[in-house]
């Protein structure tokens, strides 16, 4: 409880003081002078990457559906959840028969659109946005989170070709199983909607992309929320971080007290 205490008031704190710093840090760029930037430095440094802070709208140039939904977007992330149930006998503490019921929740598939992520501005400038394997990073909206009694996995579930998903196996729980459904889960951009993208931009093929930074300590945010609720949620992590930090060092410390004390 102690570390835990510490981790939390003072290394995530400065985790999201450092996200503040850098949001507060970084000017809003335009399309242009992102790419002016760029290209002045291609002749002397063809891999150069610059931290930019850039806003527009979320848009693709292909037709995004999301699986269950089937709901135009920019990008999406999906999920499959089996829920299921184990009945069993067992014995308490006193010898006596009784029985159990254990839920379980199995990941059955994850997968995100494959199709370019675009920032445009209004002027129809755009630049693309990297989301093969850092989705994760992504501040998405959930749109979608339903309990489906028939598994998802039927006819047409893989004709979209701009899709990336694995399929994973639910483990096996003998005698006494039995599977309630399958929860479905979509989160997404909206098409169209405002996005603000705080990342390194660099150039490839004449076109201005944007990733997570080669330095692990710089932030990396694709989020529909403004740079002022950004900057009001890093403020309140830091608020909690310090205050979950000190009521977790005190109950450590408490409780070390007290083991001396039985001693």
């Amino acid at each position: 409880m102690v570390a835990l205490g510490v981790y939390l008031a003072v290394f995530q704190r400065a985790k999201s003081a450092s996200v503040a710093l850098e949001i507060q840090a970084q000017p809003t760029k335009t399309f242009e002078e992102v790419r002016e930037a760029l290209e002045a430095m291609q002749e002397y440094d063809p891999s150069y990457r610059e931290l930019v802070e850039v806003k527009g709208i979320a848009a693709t140039n292909e037709t995004v559906k999301t699986p269950y939904t089937n709901k135009n977007v920019a990008f999406y992330t999906a999920e499959t959840v089996q829920v299921s149930e184990t009945t069993e006998e067992y014995r308490d503490s006193e010898g006596n028969r009784r029985m159990r019921t254990t839920k379980h929740e199995d990941r059955l598939s994850s997968e995100e659109s494959s199709a370019e992520l675009l920032l445009r501005d209004n002027a129809g400038n755009e630049i693309v946005i990297e989301t093969n394997g850092v989705a994760d990073k992504f501040d998405l909206i959930k749109t979608h989170d339903r309990l489906e009694t028939q598994t998802p996995y039927g006819a047409g579930y893989n004709d979209d070709p701009f899709r990336r998903y694995r399929r994973f196996n639910a483990p096996s729980y003998g005698t006494g199983h039995r599977i309630i459904g399958y929860k479905q889960v979509e989160k997404t951009l909206p098409l169209g909607g405002a996005l603000y993208v705080l990342g390194e931009a660099y150039m490839l093929a004449n076109r201005i992309w944007i990733g997570p930074p080669k330095d692990k300590k710089q932030p990396f945010i694709v989020t529909t929320k403004s740079e002022e609720q950004m900057l009001k949620d890093t403020q309140s992590s830091q608020t909690s971080a310090t205050v979950g930090g000190i009521i977790c060092a005190i109950i450590g410390l408490v409780l070390v007290v007290v083991g001396f004390a039985r001693k």
